[in-house]
């Protein structure tokens, strides 16, 4: 099941991509007609997928990602958008085969556009979910007896002293952590991408 997850989800995202590529050979002159009805059963493909996925999660859209929905419509509507654009071209000046392919690609730019419209990015989407996870952990913290809580602080202002006489970090750097609430360390001081 998992090998067919994963074969699904590849197809929702390489289908409009390979869908485009096809049109390539036409825009750089080495067709003589645009693939309009092949590259339409691609993105087809990757509708049917993309779509099927936007059912299924779009029931529980708060619980999804925006940013990783983003994606996928992203994929979708660049594919579908730059294909769109080319078939058109192609079959004003009659050299597309399969024109009805049209319909298939503007159908995959339709899906992918609505991957924005479903899982919509609310401003304080981050905050509330920082929030909450926060919470979550002080209560976890504060539901531990004196004696535990103590053990666990004392455990982890060791591990800091270690850290900061072995010089894997500066004194600046200890003095912060010992003041981060138990538990936070590592949202706090976990390496970040720049």
């Amino acid at each position: 099941m998992t090998v067919f997850l994963l074969v699904w989800n590849l197809i929702g995202l390489g289908a409009p991509v390979f869908g485009a590529a096809m049109l390539l050979g036409w825009v750089f002159g080495r067709a003589d007609a645009a693939a309009v009805g092949a590259a339409g059963i691609a993105f087809a493909a990757g509708a049917v997928v993309a779509g099927a996925g936007l059912v299924t999660s779009g029931r529980d859209a708060g619980r999804v990602d925006a940013g990783s929905a983003h994606a996928i419509g992203w994929v979708h509507v660049l594919a579908a958008g730059a294909a769109l654009v080319v078939s058109i071209l192609a079959v004003l000046q009659s050299q597309a085969t399969g024109a009805w392919g049209l319909g298939f690609i503007v159908l995959d730019l339709v899906v992918g556009a609505l991957y924005f419209v479903v899982f919509r990015r609310k401003p304080t989407d981050g905050s509330k979910r920082w929030r909450r996870a926060v919470d979550q952990l002080a209560a976890a913290v504060s539901a531990l007896d004196d004696d535990t809580r103590a053990r666990i602080l004392a455990d982890i202002g060791d591990a800091i002293d270690e850290l900061e006489t072995a010089g894997r970090i500066p004194e600046s750097v200890a003095a912060e952590a010992r003041q981060a609430p138990p538990g936070m360390l590592g949202a706090r001081f976990a390496p970040r991408e720049a």
